[in-house]
């Protein structure tokens, strides 16, 4: 199969070439007839080992040029020669804008990024920040500018220093590898990885992307980067499965279900069993926290009492980030609301009345899905033993 036509072969050909330019010019002919490639002279490589090297790979295939390139990574890692395979094998698939990374990096400000690794050692599993060369002086190397900043003067916060060592600009597989180990139960505590995913699930999702528990250790959750399934808006919907049905199978994890299996083929009901797991959910965490509601009381209203119980609530926060996302959050139920009440069957309908798609009905249920497990994970956090 041919290469796709953004295939940056280019790229990957100068990181080969680079890969072998220290090997000595005496012994290079015989290195790369190893390789499988062309034989040739001492004289030829004396003259100069990038061209000897470039001569024999210009006409390669994609295919050949990442069997070369993977058996030099044999030798051991080389990050600018796993930059050029990552950017070559992710042509054509479905990637996350360098946008939606910054958003995602603007996210992680208040946290702490390493957790219980220290930063540099958490940051060397994923870059060779040692090696990296600086993007703030001459001559100066990523680590160089991260103690200098981070540890000495502590004017660097996590937004900067994941500029500084690439992320927004990385492969997607070293961004996903980032992540995935910024939510390693090595790296922090089930409460703290599950608040994250809670926040970096909605950006994920706009590329159709999501952190999906996929394994444990010792009990202790591992998430991995997953395409969603179907249109990129698609719920992650066997997350939100485990999650629900794990705070109550009856009702709440029953009207998720009930949910997702009109989403296609009865968009009306599906977004009426949308508000009522949020109802249901948020009277769940009234009752369980000892606090009471009435039987009049409507969704907003609902969430509002459930999110003072868990300090969701926006005036509960003073920083300011979070006080944005918890507001987004309310306005997102409020929204949720407004939409049941146009396009669900919960009313009568008039002749002229807009009739939801199947879109509308999936908007409405992954919201809905999204915020009920944002709101469970949270009440599991806020139980779990103190150490």
């Amino acid at each position: 199969m041919p290469p796709p036509p953004s295939a940056p072969l280019a790229p990957l050909r100068s990181a080969i070439v680079e890969a072998l330019y220290p090997t000595s010019a005496n012994i290079l002919p015989v290195v790369c007839e190893g390789l499988g490639l062309a034989s040739g002279d001492r004289e030829e490589a004396f003259a100069s080992k990038r061209n000897y090297v470039q001569g024999r790979i210009s006409g390669l295939s994609r295919e050949r040029l990442l069997q070369l390139a993977y058996q030099l990574l044999q030798d051991g890692p080389n990050y600018e020669l796993e930059e050029a395979v990552g950017r070559v094998e992710e042509a054509g698939e479905r990637l996350i804008s360098e946008l939606l990374r910054r958003s995602i990096g603007r996210a992680l400000i208040p946290f702490d990024l390493s957790g219980h690794v220290p930063i540099f050692e958490f940051l060397r599993d994923i870059w060779p920040i040692d090696r990296l060369p600086s993007r703030l002086y001459s001559g100066g190397m990523v680590q160089d500018d991260l103690e200098r900043h981070m540890h000495r003067n502590a004017d660097m916060d996590n937004d900067e220093a994941l500029e500084a060592v690439g992320t927004y600009t990385c492969s997607q597989r070293r961004f996903f590898r980032f992540l995935e180990a910024l939510l390693h139960p090595r790296t922090r505590e089930e409460d703290e990885q599950r608040r994250l995913v809670a926040i970096l699930n909605p950006l994920l999702q706009r590329d159709g992307f999501h952190l999906a528990e996929t394994s444990s250790i010792s009990g202790y959750p591992v998430f991995a980067v997953k395409a969603i399934g179907g249109s990129a808006g698609a719920p992650a919907d066997p997350l939100i499965s485990e999650t629900l049905a794990a705070f109550d199978e009856a009702s709440v994890h029953e009207a998720w279900t009930w949910a997702l299996q009109r989403r296609t083929t009865h968009p009306e009901g599906a977004i009426t069993s949308a508000r009522t797991l949020l109802e249901t959910v948020c009277k769940h965490i009234i009752e369980d926290a000892g606090g009471t509601y009435s039987d009049r009381d409507e969704l907003p209203k609902l969430y509002r009492t459930a999110a003072e119980h868990l300090q969701l609530a926006p005036d509960q926060h003073t920083e300011e980030v979070f006080k944005t996302i918890l507001g987004n959050c309310q306005n997102v139920v409020n929204s949720l609301a407004s939409i049941r009440n146009k396009l669900s069957d919960a009313h009568g309908r008039g002749r002229k009345a807009v009739r939801p798609s199947a879109r509308h009905a999936e908007l409405a249920v992954n919201l809905a899905g999204t915020v009920a497990t944002f709101l469970v994970s949270t009440w599991r956090a806020r139980q779990a033993p103190q150490p």
